[in-house]
């Protein structure tokens, strides 16, 4: 799929990925030798996971684990009230659509969950989950042990401009 046919299905699912944003992932997806797998934390509706999806087939088609519990994180709370907000099947949805179904593999579980099992070697780890600083920690101490030498990590939301100081204060002591 190319990045304008990626960008024209990736502007109907909600999301806070910008469209450089999604191409930057669609370009280090498909630059991936297969040495390793991509790994997504945090999915929400899918419209990372369908930049990262449609950029890996576009190079070595590696398999896209997307992990999510899909009922929201606490930033989400905060505009839905408390209750837990269902996604998977908006997220099963957005991939069909993509038609990507075949190179995505849904993993919904908690990170904590996902990475205590999972036993693939990572190529690409992308986190976009829990942005508080504890979380984005914990996501970092528990999939960066799994990424190859030469792989890559990349954080969401570490521009200055972002509301949510967790991801920025991890790249800045890690990373």
């Amino acid at each position: 799929m190319t990045l304008d046919a990626t960008r024209k299905i990736t502007h109907h699912i909600h999301g806070w990925l910008t469209d450089r944003e999604g191409e930057f992932l669609y370009n280090t997806a498909r630059a991936c030798t297969g040495r390793g797998v991509i790994v997504e934390i945090g999915s929400w509706k899918g419209k990372s996971t369908v930049w990262l999806a449609a950029g890996s087939r576009a190079g070595m088609a590696v398999s896209v684990y997307a992990v999510d519990h899909h009922q929201g994180s606490p930033e989400h709370y905060a505009w839905h009230g408390s209750s837990p907000i269902r996604t998977f099947d908006e997220f099963q949805k957005n991939i069909a659509n993509a038609g990507v179904e075949d190179i995505v593999i849904p993993v919904v579980k908690t990170s904590l969950d996902a990475a205590r099992t999972f036993n693939k070697s990572i190529e690409l780890l992308f986190i976009d989950g829990d942005h508080a600083y504890e979380s984005v920690k914990r996501d970092f101490e528990l999939w960066f042990p799994k990424v190859i030498d030469g792989g890559m990590i990349i954080v969401h939301d570490t521009g200055g401009w972002a509301p949510w100081p967790g991801p920025i204060l991890v790249v800045r002591q890690y990373i």
